[in-house]
């Protein structure tokens, strides 16, 4: 996908379609839709006076030319009410307008954006919005079928006269990278099991390193037993696939002490264990992998953008599978921190082999972490699919990576971790068990990984119900949305 900045007017434009703006309740069209609407003899103003064309958030309305422009279509898109339009809004409007656009297989496109948004937002935060917009919105899941095929669009004018180019380029290598690492984290979670095994991931994450200049080392069991970890090998126990811990690393700031350490949940497909799931629902498990689809989707963005800072990235990858060599309800596992665990529940597996992902990090000398998981079922009884569940043991930090998340586009809710709730993680016979029952379960299993975090500063946030998209809604598809990629690349472009 080719992006241009133009400043020739719209209405001179020759391409396929071209994208302007109507807000909710305006009674007249403004800026470049008033230059389209007076080529097309006021067709424009008579659809919102009809009240055909109304502006909520979303809509999309096709004219044709009619002879009139050299575009061969017009579309109009809402952007909702004038006092809630941001650019969020304009990157999902943008969006709907980018999926349509790709499945009428049109290749050429001209967008002109309102100058109330151009004048209330930086000009480089504007362009990457609508670089995402379209690029996150375009974006078509793979599949096997013979005689796949996928429609694109190749070429993108932004037309505008108050943008400068030096704001364009940043912007839209910006909105590029960004949209490209979350779709790069979308086609993984997208995979199906077989095809991508906990080896697979680390041939992935060697893909990264080279393309990027990044330092990888991967654990192999032998290396694993070595150093004794017994929670992310006692997962991986019922499963013919091999366990391994991916360490990628990013040195932006040589010259300091501060590292970010992300640790992203990898089991590539989740049965359950001997405590083996309901049947319904069981093929959407070779998504359990989405955290760790985030931490690499991060570090591809991470490594293209070179930001001022340090980054370790932590992956535990295995499948939690059945057979003889199962680990147990009952079993008590020695981590690598040296903290005991007992298993309460086969299917509380993500956060035991995040135990010795966390720990190692720090062992790396990670000085602030944060954990992506689709940890639990429960974060969707709790939240639903509109926002990712976040705890924390540090409100400063929690803070720092609430404002990443609010830049990206991607909502966070907080849920609380009193010290009352540590009752439902101890243990008879072990320093800390993995579950203890349905109550508070998504906090249950924050609480857990805080006993492993122990005084660095860190966050959880489980997308167990933001990874995945029930439909096309706004930037995302149905399926995989690639949640939390940005987040943690806008988190460490400020933590330099």
């Amino acid at each position: 996908m080719e992006w241009k900045l133009t400043r020739e007017p719209i209405v001179s434009l020759a391409t396929d379609a071209l994208i302007v703006f109507h807000i909710e309740d305006k009674q007249s069209t403004q800026c470049y839709t008033r230059q389209i609407d007076n080529a097309l003899e006021n067709r424009i103003s008579r659809l919102i006076t009809e009240e055909e064309i109304t502006g909520t958030l979303g809509e999309l309305t096709i004219l044709h030319n009619w002879g009139k422009i050299p575009s061969g279509r017009v579309f109009v898109v809402g952007l909702g009410k004038e006092t809630k339009v941001d650019l969020q809004r304009l990157k999902s409007a943008v969006a709907a307008a980018a999926r349509k656009i790709t499945s009428m297989g049109l290749k050429h496109i001209g967008i002109g954006c309102l100058n109330e948004i151009t004048e209330r937002y930086n000009s480089v935060d504007v362009v990457q919005a609508i670089v995402e917009g379209v690029e996150l919105g375009s974006y078509q899941h793979h599949s096997y079928k013979s005689d796949q095929k996928h429609k694109k669009i190749e070429t993108i004018f932004l037309s505008s006269s108050s943008i400068s180019e030096s704001a364009f380029e940043v912007g839209s290598e910006r909105g590029r990278v960004f949209a490209r690492s979350t779709n790069f984290a979308r086609f993984l979670v997208h995979e199906p099991a077989n095809r991508l095994t906990p080896q697979k991931l680390t041939r992935y994450a060697k893909q990264i390193a080279e393309k990027r200049g990044l330092r990888l080392d991967v654990l192999t069991e032998d290396r694993l037993k070595e150093e004794g970890m017994e929670a992310l090998l006692a997962v991986a126990r019922g499963s013919q696939e091999s366990a391994y811990m991916i360490v990628l690393s990013y040195l932006g700031a040589p010259e300091s002490d501060e590292v970010l350490g992300l640790v992203g949940k990898g089991i590539t497909f989740d049965s359950g264990g001997i405590q083996i799931k309901p049947d319904k629902g069981m093929d959407d498990m070779k998504g359990d992998m989405g955290g760790a689809a985030a931490v690499l989707g991060a570090m591809d963005a991470i490594g293209t953008l070179r930001p001022h800072c340090n980054v370790i990235a932590v992956i535990p990858t295995c499948e939690n599978m059945v057979d003889g060599n199962s680990y147990r309800p009952g079993d008590v596992i020695t981590s690598y921190s040296g903290k005991t665990i007992e298993i309460h529940h086969t299917d509380a597996e993500g956060r035991v082999v995040l135990a010795d992902g966390i720990s190692y990090a720090k062992r790396l000398g990670a000085t602030k972490l944060v954990n992506v998981a689709t940890l639990t079922g429960a974060v969707l009884i709790a939240l639903g699919r509109e926002a990712t569940g976040l705890m924390t043991n540090d409100e400063d930090w929690s803070n720092k990576v609430k404002v990443a998340a609010r830049m990206a586009g991607e909502r966070v809710w907080e849920l609380p971790m009193y010290d009352e709730y540590e009752e439902y993680v101890k243990s008879d016979i072990a320093d800390v068990k993995n579950d203890d029952g349905s109550i508070a379960g998504c906090i249950q299993g924050g609480m857990f990984l805080k006993q492993f975090a122990e005084n660095t500063p860190w966050v959880h946030l489980d997308i167990a119900g933001t990874s995945e998209s029930l439909k096309e809604q706004g930037i995302h598809p149905k399926g995989a949305t690639g949640i939390a990629v940005r987040t943690l690349t806008q988190l460490a472009i400020r933590f330099g």
